[in-house]
């Protein structure tokens, strides 16, 4: 599933693809991707209006459009939004397009139709009422400590609950807490301020460094759990071979050695 770094990537691409164009149309190949808006309403609100941006929120997308409000994208599992200079349908799954006035299209492409499409009055508005926590690159380290220590349960589940942090999924939480040497099923609550901080501090640069890589985990730093992980996997430290158990009903990774319970 995208993840923030992933999100990041298409949102620039689309940004810089994107801002600045007309929307002529909008088309609706599929509406089962819709989320709280019917086709008619979409292109209703799309039809006419210049992009002047694109924002993401954890792992949330915004199209932001002149005149007010946005468009909502969840990538889910499969999800993509992709600008097509030729303005031509080339995949069986692309579920939306919004066609520009010079006869380009954005595109959203979704395999498996776990994504969702819908519109917003304003990105804030969304944030509020999907109560949807600080962005995980944008939280400081005092508020990231005390939103993590209000709870009692494991922290790998605390990472992943996007009400608390926002952005952070599940393979970017094991990489997170290796780079942190914390165990996945310690309490988030009994976490030393000194320990929350080093997560607070991994989360940037692990997401970060998948951003600055393009997601491709084979090119990120020496001592990355990424480009290994798995049950046969030794630890990049040289500490043994990595174990799986179950959070909270994630398949999680972590080095027993490295990462004490």
């Amino acid at each position: 599933m995208p993840e923030l770094p992933e999100v990041e990537i298409v949102r620039a691409s689309i940004d810089r693809a994107c801002s600045g164009r007309t929307i002529r149309s909008v088309e609706v190949v599929d509406g089962g991707v819709l989320e709280g808006c019917t086709a008619k309403e979409l292109a209703s609100f799309c039809r006419g209006r210049k992009i002047i941006g694109a924002r993401r929120h954890g792992k949330q997308m915004f199209i932001e459009l002149d005149r007010g409000g946005c468009v909502t994208v969840h990538l889910g599992m499969t999800g993509d939004l992709i600008y097509n200079a030729k303005g031509k349908r080339p995949d069986k799954h692309d579920r939306v397009l919004f066609d520009f006035k010079e006869g380009s299209q954005m595109v959203y492409r979704d395999m498996r139709k776990f994504g969702a499409i819908g519109l917003a009055a304003s990105v804030d508005d969304f944030i509020m009422m999907k109560r949807l926590g600080p962005d995980a690159l944008e939280v400081g380290r005092q508020e990231f400590i005390a939103r993590i220590g209000k709870h009692d349960r494991a922290i790998k589940t605390i990472l992943l609950d996007q009400k608390v942090i926002a952005g952070i999924g599940n393979l970017y939480a094991d990489e997170v807490l290796f780079q942190s040497r914390i165990h996945p099923m310690r309490s988030a609550k009994g976490l030393s301020a000194k320990e929350a901080g080093a997560i607070q501090r991994n989360t940037r640069k692990v997401l970060l460094a998948s951003v600055r890589v393009s997601s491709d985990f084979d090119r990120l730093p020496k001592g990355f759990m990424l480009p290994v992980r798995g049950l046969s996997a030794s630890c990049p430290r040289g500490n043994g071979r990595f174990v799986s158990i179950k959070v909270n009903g994630r398949t999680t990774f972590f080095c027993p050695s490295c990462q004490k319970e």
